[in-house]
């Protein structure tokens, strides 16, 4: 593992955050029982909270499986949000795995099996379900994943950009709180009602710093709210895929932001990824939800190289090297 020193102070994306918006009234989100409420809330500002989502120890021991299963794993290979290849971990010098792992369903079942089963089922919980079923209309069709350890301060951006329903701007993504999050960890940031507006050339490669800079320029100084809603172990935060959102900076580096993040689309749509070539058709049924596999092992060499990577990473480690 490497650590994560003499990094410069990070700048906040906005001098005033708040906790709730200041164009949707009263501190208060409808429940995903009172359908016609929660759509409506949700369609308008294109985000909704839903408090107590997850049962506290399902969070609490998904996260002793993290420390237990992957924080300690120093060989291990993990497919990474950052840069979208599977990487070793980064640790900050406070201890937090720094970069999320993406994609837990591809994840080794052998040797995190306790995590990975428990992060899936916070993702696939009755509630969660229930809130997705009444936004789209249909069962959802669960396609990426992540977990959050630490924070890598994620830029402004859409999802949509990188990842949509067939039918842009349905996908929905799901992101759970495993622990309460600290005011100065760097808490999940959103835009309410700017899936509705457009930011001035905000065409382009999402992972330009173009592209970063324009969407940091609109969240400073646009005329939206820029919202971090204040978020316990358990509750959960649910957005449109075209709606901005990010991470605030962490002030403090003793906090962690211990989170799981989904991505669905509709049953009946499929998926399209706007930065990859293709899309899997792979899945499996994960207490009900069809949840779609990453792992690319269409050829028997990329089944040896997931194989070398799981089993033997210290080789994987050294042909990284030899190919650089």
């Amino acid at each position: 593992m490497e650590s994560v020193l003499n990094e410069r102070p990070p700048v906040a994306p906005r001098e005033e955050i708040l906790c709730f918006p200041r164009s949707a009234g009263p501190e208060y989100y409808p429940h995903p029982e009172q359908i016609e409420a929660f759509k409506t809330w949700f369609d308008r500002e294109g985000y909704i909270v839903v408090r107590k989502a997850v049962r506290p120890g399902l969070c609490s021991s998904a996260v002793q499986a993290f420390q237990a299963e992957v924080l300690p794993d120093r060989l291990g290979f993990f497919e990474r949000h950052a840069s979208g290849k599977y990487e070793r971990h980064v640790v900050t010098d406070t201890g937090f795995m720094k970069y999320p792992i993406m994609n837990l369903q591809d994840m080794h079942t052998k040797k995190y099996p306790h995590f990975k089963k428990r992060g899936l089922d916070i993702l696939t919980q009755a509630t969660i379900q229930r809130a997705i079923s009444v936004l789209f209309g249909e069962p959802g069709r669960m396609v990426h994943t992540m977990y959050f350890d630490g924070n890598q301060t994620t830029w402004a951006h859409r999802d949509g950009h990188y990842i949509d329903s067939q039918q842009a701007g349905k996908m929905i993504g799901v992101w759970v709180a495993a622990e309460d999050i600290h005011p100065e960890a760097g808490r999940f940031f959103i835009l309410p009602r700017s899936h509705s507006m457009p930011v001035p050339d905000e065409q382009g490669d999402p992972n330009s710093a173009v592209y970063k800079e324009r969407m940091a320029a609109f969240v400073h100084d646009g005329p939206l709210d820029c919202v971090a809603p204040i978020l316990k172990q358990g509750d959960m935060l649910l957005w449109t895929s075209m709606t901005i959102h990010g991470s605030l900076p962490t002030t403090d580096k003793r906090f962690s932001r211990r989170s799981f993040t989904a991505h669905y689309v509709p049953q009946s749509h499929q998926f399209q990824w706007n930065v990859r070539t293709h899309a899997s058709k792979r899945s499996v049924n994960i207490n009900g939800v069809e949840v779609i596999l990453h792992g690319d092992d269409g050829s028997w060499f990329k089944r040896l190289r997931n194989a070398v990577r799981s089993d033997w990473p210290w080789l994987y480690g050294w042909a990284q090297i030899l190919v650089r």
